[in-house]
């Protein structure tokens, strides 16, 4: 379908154009420009790729450093960015993408289509080894009609397409040649973005504005990040001065950050769903009633009541609640250890020598389950569901892993983990997490199921709305039925900020998303 230029909303089916400036705040002249912001982080940075970094400080930088074709707004509806407008086919199996003139990358290179489709064909290179592949396996072709306009052709028509580019744009003439495992860039990274990399070490990072974004230059004249060990450490350099901004906050000091006079505590409502992911190809968890056992055996309103100081809502399953695809007659499975002991003992779990632990044909019932290090909620939780799995008969040993581990889960390395799965706006992003085909790339659970599969491919080649919410419905429904894991909680996100900070905004898809658009009055700036 074509949209004419002249509309200036964009939603899912509003395609527009954003003017240049368009996204400077009302009352500039009001704002001053100086002043720094700090960010105290427990999370050890790894290498800042847009293509590569998922999670931790990493994809939060990658945000300042890099830009999307679309930006995704506080509503997390796309809206034109690098490009100044895109239109698609009636069918949405053609998205022509119009990229602004004149933006420059870091090193003043300007930024054109080459770079696009160099960026796109390094997602799909390399999809074994990146979880956001799948997000464009059905592109067919790429076609520059010339340095500011690409057309982007699928094999199947996709009314989400749309929503998956915010990925940053890499620059092809540094990056064509080099070897995915050349990870040199990574930590110097170029973008296009409001700040840009000027220093690294393994206690500090800094970023300098980018006096030359395309939107104007940020108010702000740097982001410094200052790596600590643990949470513990970064929340008391928080307290003593030496950071402005701590994310994430652990809920268990929500009340008392809440009464800090320097400082204001934002939440919102996270897009991640913390789960205990099997790798489904254990023994220990290719039978669907034990899968469901398990599911029965946790309490997780006890969890979000005492750990995450009632700040989230019980997961049961992938889909954001309160999204339009979100199916509400599916409730969260309730605590029943009593069911849940009698599905072990129908898949054939019981205690046969008298030692307190399952077995089943001389199989101990006993795993080891991975948690990130340093994160303290998620480790508590762990040790609680440890007791409870314990009383069951259920042997877990928890074992703290980097949070840069990820190659060794999606290779299938463990038993299971307890990790925080993003869940995107559009629920196609589904596809890369749980289809069958996505096994060694983002689906980490290894987990495989026909039905599953087939309402993926539903889903994905719907052309209406209306339809693809009722794929959407039976996904969910199934997925409760046949879990890959067990569906904990969906935390609230607590991110606490010096109050000098002004035009604060930010999105749950990316805390820096908005981050040109932050200042501090004259009066209040520190440096």
């Amino acid at each position: 379908m074509i949209y004419g230029r002249p509309i200036i909303l964009c939603s899912l089916l509003t395609i527009g154009i954003l003017l240049n400036g368009c996204n400077r705040p009302a009352g500039q002249g009001s704002r001053a420009y100086g002043d720094s912001l700090t960010i105290v982080t427990y999370h050890a940075p790894a290498a800042i790729n847009p293509l590569t970094a998922v999670s931790g400080i990493s994809a939060t930088l990658s945000d300042a450093i890099f830009d999307g074709l679309v930006k995704l707004d506080e509503q997390l509806e796309p809206r034109p960015h690098l490009a100044s407008s895109y239109k698609s086919s009636e069918d949405y199996g053609i998205w022509t993408f119009y990229i602004r003139k004149g933006i420059k990358f870091h090193d003043d290179t300007e930024l054109t289509t080459e770079d696009v489709k160099f960026t796109i064909e390094q997602l799909l290179r390399y999809a074994h080894q990146n979880p956001y592949a799948g997000l464009f396996k059905d592109i067919q072709s790429i076609q520059i009609r010339d340095k500011y306009t690409i057309d982007i052709i699928l094999k199947k028509p996709s009314i989400f397409f749309i929503y998956s580019m915010n990925f940053g744009i890499l620059p092809s003439h540094i990056l064509k040649g080099r070897k995915r495992e050349d990870i040199d860039f990574g930590y110097n990274p170029v973008g296009t973005g409001p700040f840009k990399l000027t220093m690294w070490n393994q206690k500090e990072i800094t970023l300098e504005a980018n006096k030359g974004y395309f939107l104007g230059r940020p108010y702000l004249d740097r982001i410094i990040v200052k790596v600590y060990p643990d949470q513990e450490q970064a929340w008391a350099k928080m307290m003593q001065g030496e950071g402005d901004f701590l994310h994430p906050v652990n809920p268990s000091v929500y009340g008392f950050l809440n009464q800090v006079s320097s400082l204001k505590v934002y939440k919102t409502h996270g897009l991640f769903f913390s789960i205990i992911a099997f790798n489904n190809q254990n023994r220990l968890f290719n039978n669907r009633k034990v899968k469901v056992a398990l599911n029965y055996a946790i309490d997780r309103e006890y969890i979000i009541r005492n750990i995450l100081n009632g700040m989230g809502l019980a997961s049961s399953g992938t889909i954001r609640p309160g999204s339009g695809f979100f199916n509400p007659d599916i409730r969260p499975y309730p605590y029943e250890p009593r069911k849940a002991l009698a599905l072990l003992k129908e898949a054939g779990w019981i205690d046969s020598d008298g030692d307190t632990i399952l077995d089943n044909n001389g199989i101990k019932f006993s795993f080891t389950l991975l948690v990130n290090e340093g994160d303290e909620m998620n480790n508590r939780a762990a040790m609680y569901i440890q007791q409870q799995l314990w009383e069951l008969g259920i042997s877990v040993n928890i074992k703290t892993i980097p949070v840069t581990s990820i190659d060794k889960l999606i290779q299938g390395k463990f038993d299971a983990v307890l990790i925080d799965v993003f869940s995107h706006v559009f629920p196609d992003y589904n596809y890369n997490i749980w289809h069958s085909s996505q096994i060694n790339k983002g689906n980490i659970c290894r987990y495989k199921s026909f039905i599953i599969d087939k309402l993926l491919e539903e889903g994905r080649a719907s052309g209406d709305m209306n339809n693809a919410k009722q794929v959407y419905h039976r996904y969910q429904q199934e997925m409760y039925n046949d879990p890959p894991g067990i569906f904990l909680y969906w935390a609230d996100h607590l991110l606490a900020l010096h109050k000098r900070f002004r035009g604060v905004r930010f999105t749950s898809a990316g805390i820096l998303t908005y981050v040109n658009e932050w200042y501090v009055p004259e009066s209040e700036q520190k440096n």
